[in-house]
């Protein structure tokens, strides 16, 4: 057989087989649903922002979730963990989105996704309604909480009271909402400005082989703590 198919065949094979070793895999939490996010989002109140989704290996591909942890009286974490293809692509329409909350009322517990920051907007723990009264009264974070639309990802977003009471029906209904002008999720402008990781891998590029093997390398087999 000729030498360079051996090699070929050879490197498939490593390949394959490489990604079920991969040192990145180490400490990593493996979620398959919702729930077993649970554990690792500790306290209440709490949101869950589903930041980037990325996959590595050539033929045996692993998934990877990054969200961004927001405490109401603490400063924000990151969290990675490892997932299935099925649960990465059925939410990756909810890039951006905060995808689970949790209150300070008796813990409630929700998954529905929403605009990031939802659970903290008409709290008056956090904030206040301004301008004249009606639907279009706006939110407003105290100035201690001043950071959290910076920590939302929201760029010039801000919440009217229709959002907000749209924000609760949803949250019933347990229907997805991206915003009144789709600003948020896969499609939002707010969220690709804010979030671009993802977005920014999925353009397509040219291929280059060299490059495409020392990036693999380099990423399934050089330990770093980023995605």
């Amino acid at each position: 057989m000729n030498k360079f198919v051996i090699y070929a065949l050879l490197i498939l094979s490593y390949l394959t087989l490489s990604k079920s070793f991969s040192p990145n895999e180490f400490g990593v939490k493996y979620i398959k649903e919702n729930k077993d996010l649970l554990p690792l989002v500790p306290g209440s109140p709490v949101s869950l922002i589903l930041m980037d989704i990325h996959s590595t290996g050539f033929i045996i591909k692993t998934y990877y979730h990054k969200y961004k942890i927001i405490y109401g009286f603490q400063s924000f974490e990151e969290l990675i963990v490892r997932t299935s293809k099925k649960f990465s692509e059925a939410n990756t329409p909810f890039i951006g989105m905060s995808v689970f909350r949790r209150n300070t009322e008796e813990g409630v517990e929700n998954f529905t996704p929403l605009p990031p920051g939802s659970i903290f907007i008409g709290n008056k723990n956090f904030g206040n309604w301004f301008g004249k009264g009606g639907p279009n009264r706006r939110w407003r974070f105290f100035r201690v909480y001043k950071q959290f639309p910076e920590y939302f990802g929201w760029e010039d977003f801000v919440p009217t009271f229709t959002t907000h009471e749209i924000i609760n029906r949803s949250m019933e209904l347990e229907k997805p909402f991206f915003g009144s002008n789709d600003e948020f999720g896969l499609n939002g402008k707010i969220t690709q400005k804010a979030f671009p990781q993802y977005f920014e891998r999925s353009r397509p590029k040219d291929l280059n082989i060299k490059e495409f093997l020392s990036n693999y390398f380099k990423e399934n087999f050089i330990k770093t703590d980023n995605l």
